[in-house]
């Protein structure tokens, strides 16, 4: 077993990891959400309501503060050499998502499917959710995904051909799919949306891919 990984500094990062995840979005999201408020009519709602979220952007990276009051599922994927043991870097990063959500940068979501009981540490059975992937590089690479109840929501799978959406096997067959589930989906997730599209695979491994 490996012995010169820091277990302290890896999860000290992690929590930096986590609150950079809650606190700043993406500058290619931020881009978008411009570039949308600035296609739309002046006075109009949605460019009031894009500016909103610009707005608290900009706030919750210039404070530190989570963008959002429902932080989300933390979900993590690990890539990891293989002398580093996957049992330690899930502990630290659990030790992380405790510490996290004692901070502020991540709210007490974790509850039990069946007791409604909450952890209060956002820690708990398959919480946070863990993809590990062994590679050939020394380093340990995590990426975090904090995912939102929102995007569960109105997330939909389909099997082709479909016959009331007259959709075959084939690309057109997809795009109607994904135009049916952007319709039902309106008013449902949290604005604005990001369009997912997993083709192929099994269940998970679509939604995964998505």
């Amino acid at each position: 077993m490996r012995t010169d990984f820091n277990e302290k500094a890896f999860t000290e990062r992690t929590v930096a990891l986590i609150r950079k995840s809650s606190c700043e979005l993406p500058d290619d999201i931020r881009d978008a959400l411009q570039k949308a408020k600035n296609a739309e009519a002046r006075q109009s709602t949605a460019r009031d309501i894009l500016d909103t979220i610009l707005e608290n952007v900009q706030a919750a990276k210039a404070q530190q503060a989570p963008l959002c009051q429902d932080t989300g599922l933390p979900v993590f994927y690990v890539d990891h050499p293989a002398d580093i043991s996957t049992r330690r870097l899930k502990k630290c990063i659990r030790t992380a998502v405790a510490s996290a959500t004692k901070q502020g940068c991540l709210r007490p979501n974790a509850v039990d499917a069946l007791s409604g009981v909450n952890s209060g540490d956002n820690l708990g059975e398959k919480i946070p959710a863990f993809s590990f992937t062994e590679w050939d590089k020394a380093e340990v690479r995590v990426r975090c995904l904090l995912k939102g109840g929102g995007s569960e929501n109105v997330s939909a799978q389909y099997s082709l051909p479909r016959s009331d959406l007259f959709a075959g096997r084939d690309l057109d067959g997809v795009a109607a799919c994904v135009v049916d589930a952007v319709v039902n989906a309106q008013g449902n997730g949290c604005a604005p949306g990001i369009i997912g599209v997993g083709i192929g695979g099994d269940r998970v491994s679509g939604m995964e891919t998505a």
